[in-house]
């Protein structure tokens, strides 16, 4: 499922757990962490959402430059 289309509450339990995981490795960013473990991205936000034991979905669409 898409992280956009997660219900508001889920979306935020979601981005909760990342900000958690980020603090508790002392990670930055999650494709920093994402290469110093070699996970793809995907497969680190599934692991982070499902130890959260939140509804997995893809990480959220970004676009830097769009």
């Amino acid at each position: 499922m898409r992280f956009e289309d997660l219900p508001p509450e889920t979306r935020a339990a979601i981005e909760q757990a990342v900000r958690q995981f980020l603090i508790d490795t002392d990670f930055v960013r999650l494709d920093e962490a994402s290469q110093e473990r070699g996970l793809p991205l995907p497969d680190l936000w599934s692991q982070i959402v499902q130890d959260a034991g939140l509804p997995d979905s893809d990480p959220p669409a970004f676009s830097p430059f769009a």
